[in-house]
């Protein structure tokens, strides 16, 4: 998904660039998690799937990058993550409840309060709050409204930096800290780390469009750079994003750019309003949600091995039991599928044969290889499928009753009458080809 790095308050960028350099160790937790002090700040080394991940602890607030925060329980999760001795599984488990999107697309929010604002910074700082919803509004399917008993909801204080808890949790209002009142485009920045969006230049695929020499970048300020293999890119990387840096952010010294793009260029970052890459993704990742309780029209589900063979209803069968297979690409209702919301972060997957019949994982079952099929919908977990955002790659699908699998095509193969069945996983995020499937709307 598409993000970028705010402007920080000129007090953070002084701190950071008077920390002492020399790093004081500490006790490492293990070969996968160690730790090192920078004067009050703990920075926690995470290696994660091959990659090390930074989170700088301070007085017990965990900071995923200089604006985004994340719970003690989200830190967790990543701790968990960075455990070689678990399973894959097991990984693939966590994941999925690391991060979730605002239910319905709708994030409920709460004005501040004036504070030490004076009327008229505190009228412009209201302003600009209200600039930044439309902002973000203007082009996607999100809407923001005014909280009046919710419990997850959005608030904001002045403060002496810009920042943001990351995603929805539940009973959690996130309180989102503002410096920089004067711009729409930076509130609408921490708003969107609230929606669960990230820095783009953290894009998994980061490195094949930019150069990332974290050396380059004061002590303390490398969780700026992570690279976060739980977030799918979506289009081409995005250098106009307003979530993306520039290339002398936090850098030690300016003539050495912690970033350049791959010809060695350096590039500037904007603050003036949403990309086009910006709206895209975000309509990727609420796009299947909207104010709704299905997804608006109808779907084909395409695999990723073959753009010419869909998910299928074997013989546009409606019986219990029917079998769900791999097919060339028809414009019959037997390949067409409309989403319905379950469980928050679930769907249904009803057959436009009859929406009463629905995916269903055979017999509630969760080993390797069981087969999919078309079933009355009785609302079990077998029928419920979480959706996994994988940007240019589509979606991946996990059975709420089996969540460390994943609806693929059987043995990867692409003939007609393939059955559809659940399979392990070798990735915690980005699956497998068999396991990436595209929506394409058809109505």
């Amino acid at each position: 998904m598409k993000s970028k790095l705010l402007l920080l308050s000129v007090c953070l960028l002084l701190a950071l660039n008077s920390c002492r350099s020399d790093i004081e160790s500490t006790q490492a937790n293990s070969m996968d998690h160690t730790t090192a002090k920078l004067d009050n700040t703990t920075i926690h080394k995470l290696l994660i799937n091959g990659t090390y991940t930074y989170v700088n602890e301070v007085n017990g607030e965990y900071f995923y990058a200089d604006d985004i925060t994340i719970t003690p329980e989200q830190f967790n999760k990543l701790k968990t993550q960075a455990n070689s001795e678990l399973s894959t599984a097991e990984k693939s488990t966590i994941v999925s409840s690391f991060i979730k999107t605002w239910p319905n697309a709708t994030v409920y929010y709460t004005l501040p309060s004036q504070g030490t604002l004076s009327t008229q910074n505190y009228n412009t700082f209201l302003t600009n709050i209200n600039k930044a919803f439309d902002m973000i509004s203007s082009q996607t399917s999100v809407q923001f409204v005014q909280r009046t008993n919710q419990t997850e909801y959005i608030t904001f204080t002045y403060s002496t930096g810009n920042s943001s808890p990351l995603g929805w949790q539940q009973n959690r209002v996130n309180g989102i800290k503002i410096y920089n009142i004067t711009y729409p485009a930076i509130i609408a920045h921490e708003v969107m780390h609230s929606m669960g969006i990230m820095h783009e230049q953290c894009r998994p695929d980061r490195d094949q469009y930019i150069i990332v020499d974290i050396n380059r970048a004061v002590e303390g300020s490398r969780h700026n750079f992570n690279i976060y293999n739980d977030y799918a890119g979506h289009g081409a990387f995005d250098f106009g994003s307003v979530m993306m840096y520039q290339s002398t952010d936090f850098a030690i010294n300016s003539s050495q750019p912690v970033m350049t793009k791959l010809d060695g260029s350096t590039f500037t970052k904007q603050r003036t309003g949403l990309s086009a890459g910006d709206y895209a993704g975000i309509n990727h990742l609420y796009g299947p949600v909207n104010a709704t309780s299905a997804i608006n029209g109808t779907y084909t589900m395409t695999t990723s091995l073959a753009n010419d063979k869909n998910v299928d209803i074997s013989g546009s069968s409606t019986t219990d039991g029917t079998s769900v297979i791999l097919y060339s690409a028809s414009t019959g209702n037997n390949q067409r599928f409309t989403f319905t919301k379950s469980d928050h972060g679930y769907y249904i997957i009803k057959s436009k044969l009859d929406a009463t019949k629905v995916l269903t994982v055979k017999s509630n079952g969760t080993a390797n290889g069981t087969a999919v099929e078309l079933r009355t919908n009785s609302n079990t977990d077998s029928q419920k499928w979480l959706l996994f955002n994988l940007g240019n790659n589509g979606f991946g699908f996990a059975p709420k009753n089996a969540p460390s699998l994943r609806l693929e095509v059987k043995n990867g193969l692409t003939t007609n009458l393939t059955p559809i069945v659940i399979g392990s996983t070798d990735q915690t995020v980005q699956p497998s080809t068999k396991q990436r499937f595209k929506l394409t709307k058809v109505n």
